[in-house]
């Protein structure tokens, strides 16, 4: 295991969010319905990893790294998974195929989602005021970009030249430049906005808001990307959990961890088609794949596009450590698609090119 490494450039990333006003053996079924078998990169709410192979149930590789996980994302190539320790305000870096931990960056500030551009030049960090932007090459912090209030989720367009932000304290979206590192616009969604995710085609941006009052119920909004507009909301229920859309873009995934259910919402309607009683705080669908993925605690659970069960893992830790703990499965991961650079020629801000940029 490499040992850990306080980064230099931390200091420049407290600095910065200080003056921001920050303080301080299985169990599986096999099917073939699905159109591919992906490892499917598993993270517990304590921070203990298991990569599983999907087209048997096998856990090949797991580690523990230490704190408790708040967000979590793979490199294009599924070479690094990264594990957002939120509260301990670490990103550690994790091989997936040995199980080491190769680095890790502390950054002395609350961390929580992760999202990896699909080109694989950056990795973006919410934190308290802020984006921190990391280079995942040589695993250093590059920028620190001030967003809204509390950042929460992230997403990144399939063009990687336009990062998207839940800022949870202002009931908007912000809109950063990556080319430039600055948020250049928002969009006003209302509530405490907490995550999101794109349609395949980059069209759709999905939104999932609480509110506050047991009796007001969170919603699910979406904006259509070419003009930054609300062009729907739904009421959903109780909570704002993840969201996952399938590959043909028709039909969203939404947890609602409190009033533990899981709703199908038809995407041209905007319309609730049914309502899964599976109690679970993630759900994710990997690129081109038919099969959704459920975080349920001491299980992954897999359905098919009629939403029945297809198969459940058992998550077990075996001797991955003295004290084995329970196995509470938070969040599931998937190498983002590659749908190529994101070059830029030109910008009126900047000249250089996105992969080149923070």
């Amino acid at each position: 295991m490499a040992k850990p490494r306080l980064v230099a450039a931390v200091l420049a990333l407290s600095a910065a969010f200080a003056a921001m006003g920050v303080h301080q053996g299985h169990e599986y079924t096999t099917t073939s319905s699905a159109s591919i078998a992906p490892l499917a990169y598993v993270v517990g709410k304590t921070g203990l990893v298991q990569v599983i192979d999907t087209s048997t149930g096998a856990v090949l590789v797991q580690t523990d790294t230490g704190g408790r996980a708040t967000g979590l994302a793979v490199s294009p190539d599924g070479r690094r998974l990264y594990v957002i320790n939120g509260w301990s305000g670490t990103i550690t870096a994790v091989d997936p195929r040995t199980g080491e931990i190769v680095d890790r960056i502390f950054t002395q500030v609350t961390l929580s989602h992760a999202v990896m551009r699909p080109d694989g030049q950056r990795l973006y960090v919410s934190a308290s005021g802020g984006v921190a932007v990391v280079n995942p090459e040589n695993f250093e912090l590059v920028a620190v970009v001030k967003a809204g209030g509390q950042p929460q989720g992230l997403a990144v367009h399939p063009d990687n030249r336009i990062l998207y932000v839940a800022n949870s304290q202002d009931g908007t979206v912000g809109l950063i430049d990556t080319a430039t590192a600055f948020q250049t616009a928002t969009v006003q969604v209302g509530g405490l906005p907490q995550h999101l995710a794109l349609s395949p085609d980059g069209k759709r941006l999905y939104v999932s808001s609480m509110r506050l009052g047991d009796r007001t119920p969170g919603t699910l909004s979406v904006i259509d990307t070419t003009t930054n507009q609300v062009v729907g909301t739904l009421p959903v229920g109780r909570g704002a959990g993840s969201i996952a859309v399938t590959p043909d873009g028709s039909t969203v995934y939404l947890t609602l961890p409190k009033e533990r259910s899981v709703v199908v919402v038809d995407a041209a309607s905007m319309t609730v088609r049914e309502r899964l009683p599976i109690d679970t705080p993630n759900v994710a669908i990997a690129p081109g794949d038919t099969r959704v993925f459920l975080a349920t605690g001491a299980t992954t659970t897999v359905l098919d596009s009629t939403n029945a069960v297809l198969t459940t893992y058992l998550m077990k830790t075996g001797d991955l450590e003295a004290r084995p703990r329970r196995f509470d499965a938070a969040m599931i991961a998937f190498p983002p698609q590659p749908t190529g650079t994101g070059l830029r020629t030109s910008s009126s801000k900047s000249s250089r090119s996105s992969t080149g940029s923070s």
